[in-house]
């Protein structure tokens, strides 16, 4: 005795709404550590040593994480800013040397749009929020 047609397609259905839940659950999980890891940058960038070559490296890779996560995750505004500061880092730290004070203002203010950013944004924000995913299925002829 086989499934119904109506019952296989609940059964889908139920599987879908499962995804569903979980990809929220990964989306609301993310977005948190999201918002953490650019406090975390922001404190760096602000700390005595910032401008040095060194921490502009370390801000760079962070910064280029949370570009990758923001995009990945959804968050397109997070992912627009992360890049403007990360193509900053990017470029004071291909100079090899300390930045200077007008670089770092700059660096600064990129990182604080981040935040500012970031903080206006919510789980629900993210474009994978409200994406139901899709099941497909190959079906010869």
């Amino acid at each position: 005795m086989g499934f119904s047609a109506s019952a296989a397609q609940h059964i889908e259905a139920d599987g879908v709404d499962a995804l569903h839940a979980q990809i929220r659950e990964l989306v609301r999980t993310h977005h948190s550590s999201l918002l953490e890891q650019i406090h975390r940058l922001g404190d760096m960038l602000t700390a005595p040593a910032a401008h040095c070559a060194g921490a502009i490296a370390e801000a760079e890779f962070l910064a280029h994480q949370i570009k990758g996560a923001g995009g990945s995750l959804g968050f397109a505004d997070i992912h627009e800013a992360a890049t403007r500061l990360d193509d900053q880092l990017k470029r004071l730290k291909a100079q090899g040397r300390d930045a200077a004070a007008a670089e770092m203002e700059r660096v600064q203010g990129l990182s604080a749009d981040l935040r500012r950013t970031a903080e206006a944004t919510t789980p629900q924000s993210s474009s994978l929020w409200d994406t139901k995913p899709v099941r497909f299925s190959a079906r010869c002829g």
